[in-house]
């Protein structure tokens, strides 16, 4: 099992670097899952790669829970003004029509189904008759060319839970709709 081990903790450190972005905190979390695992039982576990990576996928959620709460405490706690965040969403909101027009047609619908119209993504899937895993995917992409046409815009400062905080617009933007 000590081989095993060793051979585990390189890639285990970089599924935990992936999922946290942060060098010290992958490394804090990775002995951590080792630590778990050491204290399991693990007399009846065929697989113990298997078990590690579902340790340490467990371990990143509670990573998550713990900064979530920090994250909340800040936030009531002191300088964060909901109404001027709901004015920078109702503002960047504006142009979100716009930059969905500027999807390539594969992805338009389905961006207006799903973040205009908030329709879940099975319930597309049904509407159009195209494979559930072929709408989440497309989804998927159409988000990331969404949030790429809004970085070449627009510079967004988000807050802890994701919320968007402020956000200006960039000089050399070749948006040709309104966005304010």
């Amino acid at each position: 099992m000590e081989i095993q081990i060793t051979q585990l903790y390189n890639p285990l450190l970089s599924y935990v670097k992936n999922r946290v972005r942060n060098q010290e905190d992958a490394e804090d979390l990775t002995q951590d899952v080792f630590l778990k695992l050491s204290k399991s039982n693990t007399k009846g576990i065929d697989n113990i790669k298997s078990w590690v990576y579902t340790i340490a996928k467990n371990t990143i959620t509670d990573y998550y829970r713990k900064k979530h709460l920090q994250t909340n405490a800040i936030e009531n706690d002191t300088f964060l003004q909901e109404d001027s965040n709901e004015n920078v969403s109702i503002e960047l909101s504006k142009c979100v029509n716009s930059f969905i027009d500027q999807l390539p047609e594969e992805y338009k619908e389905l961006m207006i189904l799903s973040e205009i119209k908030e329709i879940p993504q099975k319930e597309i899937a049904q509407q159009l008759n195209i494979n559930y895993v072929t709408v989440r995917s497309k989804i998927q992409r159409g988000r990331k060319k969404l949030r790429q046409l809004f970085e070449g815009c627009c510079t967004v400062l988000q807050g802890g839970k994701g919320s968007i905080i402020d956000f200006k617009h960039k000089t050399d933007c070749n948006n040709t709709s309104s966005c304010s």
